[in-house]
């Protein structure tokens, strides 16, 4: 179980080991080495002396779990929910994980881009560790309600989950009592739950198969907060709403109309810090013509048109462009245009010169096609919001290659108690300063 120097790269991996961790892995995995293999181990913290169950192995490295921590560190702290997959860095301190969030950052940034490390600044931290989730993704199975275990499809149970917003807490536990009227055969059921911030009131919305409309009833009867519940149903048939089916959330003064499955930042105060990085990022060009890529619904490009010349939001999502020009207009915002399909094929044929770029693509970064026609384009600067450090990394380095340099990058703490790392990203085009 010990990590002698006299074993050798041919010994096989055991089913339990000991080691030091030195380091921390996109994932969150934290980071140590047997026999001059990579171990990554959930539960750990850099620094740690610790022993793994493995659970995959590989040629060069394996994973496992901490099942045991024989030197601790002094930023581990006791977690709120033990065996809680959809936050797995409730064991580390508030303030440890914005280190490591900007050490991730670094990390994949100097690997896949050569970035300066010096031009990553710390980690902008959430302004609550804890009841932060304006949002909900659960899934039901029978009478129990939950979320999926890490890479799973076996719901782990509970009735309170505490990053939701309180609000989205009563609704999760009056569904646990409206589910235990449902039979023991009912079809397995999704469920996305949607809190307004400034009104206090939340709306949901049902996926599966069958008519869920009494379960429905019986939920509102017991979360006087549930506004409205929508239905979308297999085999398709029109179902109406029962009560409301638009959430009224307020940003920046502006009033936006959502669908319970538009997206939307993760919190109003998330979308707060992440426009105010934009427009430093933007400068004196956040008052020309802006070009907003994978915009959703507007929840940059409303904002951003109160001071530019004109901003186009460009999205693939007709629902969350619905939202938008809905939320536009009750806004009474005219400089805005928004227009549906995919950013790789709008590029081709958008007409006119813009002075900045705002980029909040997906997970799986920006289809390689945006990136050389934003090259073509040559704005002045690009702003870019990422939530995938290593399709940044990649992205990054392409505008790098076609004349950009990276002159900021900001992580952003969107998802206390997880891994996850937002950042945004400000690249000036060479001899536009």
């Amino acid at each position: 179980m010990v990590d002698s120097p006299e074993q050798t790269l041919s010994s096989p991996w055991p089913d339990i080991l000991e080691l030091t961790l030195d380091g921390i892995a996109q994932g969150g995995e934290a980071v140590g080495r047997w026999q001059n293999r990579v171990v990554f181990a959930a539960g750990g913290i850099p620094g740690e002396r610790v022993v793994v169950r493995l659970r995959e192995r590989h040629e060069s490295y394996a994973r496992g779990d901490v099942i045991d921590v024989l030197l601790a560190s002094a930023d581990r702290v006791a977690p709120r929910l033990p065996g809680a997959s959809h936050m797995p860095w409730q064991h580390i301190a508030f303030e440890a994980q914005q280190r490591l969030r900007r050490q991730i950052l670094v990390d994949q940034l100097a690997k896949f881009a050569g970035i300066d490390p010096g031009v990553v600044d710390a980690t902008t931290p959430a302004s609550k560790p804890w009841e932060y989730r304006n949002n909900a993704r659960l899934h039901c199975d029978g009478r129990r309600v939950g979320y999926y275990e890490a890479d799973t499809r076996s719901i782990y149970e509970l009735d309170h989950d505490p990053l939701l917003h309180p609000t989205l807490n009563e609704a999760l536990a009056a569904l646990h009592c409206a589910l235990a009227d449902e039979p023991d055969n009912a079809p397995p059921l999704e469920v996305t739950l949607r809190v307004s911030e400034a009104h206090g009131y939340c709306i949901a919305a049902l996926r599966g198969r069958g008519d869920r409309r009494s379960l429905a009833v019986r939920w509102r009867a017991r979360c006087p907060a549930l506004a409205g519940v929508v239905f979308t149903v297999s085999p398709p048939h029109l179902m109406p709403p029962l009560g409301a089916d638009t959430l009224v959330e307020e940003l920046e003064d502006l009033t936006f109309l959502l669908r319970p499955t538009t997206f939307f930042q993760v919190n109003v105060a998330a979308a707060t810090t992440l426009l105010n990085l934009i427009r430093a990022g933007l400068g004196e060009e956040a008052h020309g013509r802006l070009l907003d890529l994978y915009c959703g619904a507007g929840a940059f490009t409303l904002p951003l048109a109160r001071n530019a010349v004109e901003v186009v939001g460009v999205e693939e999502y007709a629902g969350a462009v619905a939202d938008a020009e809905r939320s536009a207009a009750v806004n009474h915002i005219s400089n805005v245009r928004f227009i549906t399909g995919r950013a790789e094929a709008v590029l081709t044929d958008l007409s006119g010169e813009f002075d900045a770029v705002v980029l909040d693509p997906p997970r799986r970064g920006c289809h390689p096609r945006v990136v050389q026609a934003l090259i073509g384009r040559a704005p002045r600067r690009i702003v870019y919001v990422s939530c995938h450090p290593a399709t940044l990394a990649r992205d990054l380095k392409s505008l790098i290659n076609g004349g950009y340099t990276v002159v900021r990058a900001t992580p952003v703490d969107l998802f206390p108690q997880t891994p996850h790392v937002e950042s945004v990203v400000v690249l000036v085009r060479a001899g536009s300063e």
